[in-house]
């Protein structure tokens, strides 16, 4: 299916805005302690598999080099590190996330995510909030579902390279959280600023939390 983007949906529906600029600047500083990284990296193992570690450190090293886009070959490649294998779009139909989930035959797979990874290099796109454009980005990956195996783990971690791009750490959520699972159906149904709000809050959380362990 194709998915719709109304921009009407990411009006923010509170001061998430204000509050993650705020939460940037103390990011800043606590980016800079030499065992923030081992931390952010320890926990996005305990959430997304031992295999996150290496492709959130190819995430952040892709973020830090302003002349890289994100494009098909990028989302190949994570997803043949977290899978350890030769990876190929899915030869197969799947089984909708939620009840607001419509997936794409296998068929469509390349020509969707071409036109997909197409937007997100447009002007327009580019001229989002980095949330906002991290919240887009992991709805059309997991409507499509491209992938054989670790769909999910992909999606945050393509997510995440927007949001490290603008100065801001990784996304690190319970996938298993049942807010964040009211989020992505609300957001199928083309109401996306719950999950910008989710994600928003998500990434105030994690810094809050890395600066109060150091």
């Amino acid at each position: 299916m194709e998915l719709p983007i109304y921009q009407e949906n990411l009006r923010s529906s509170g001061d998430w805005r204000s509050g993650l600029n705020q939460a940037r600047a103390i990011w800043e500083q606590v980016q800079a302690r030499p065992d923030t990284i081992a931390r952010l990296r320890a926990l996005q193992m305990q959430l997304l598999g031992s295999e996150a570690s290496i492709a959130a450190q190819l995430i952040s090293e892709w973020a830090a080099r302003p002349e890289i886009e994100f494009s098909v070959p990028q989302l190949l490649e994570l997803n043949r590190k977290l899978t350890t294998n030769e990876t190929l779009f899915r030869e197969t139909e799947v089984t909708p996330i939620n009840e607001a989930h419509d997936p794409p035959l296998a068929r469509m797979l390349p020509r969707l995510l071409d036109n997909a990874m197409g937007w997100f290099a447009t002007e327009g796109f580019a001229e989002m909030n980095a949330v906002e454009q991290a919240a887009l980005v992991h709805l059309r990956l997991l409507d499509l579902q491209p992938f054989a195996a670790a769909n999910l783990t992909t999606a945050i971690l393509a997510a995440s390279f927007y949001t490290e791009r603008a100065g801001l750490p990784p996304l690190l959520f319970d996938p298993q959280e049942t807010r964040y699972a009211a989020a992505l159906e609300s957001a199928f149904r083309m109401l996306t600023q719950h999950l910008v709000d989710y994600f928003a809050e998500s990434l105030t959380k994690t810094i809050s939390n890395l600066k109060s362990q150091s």
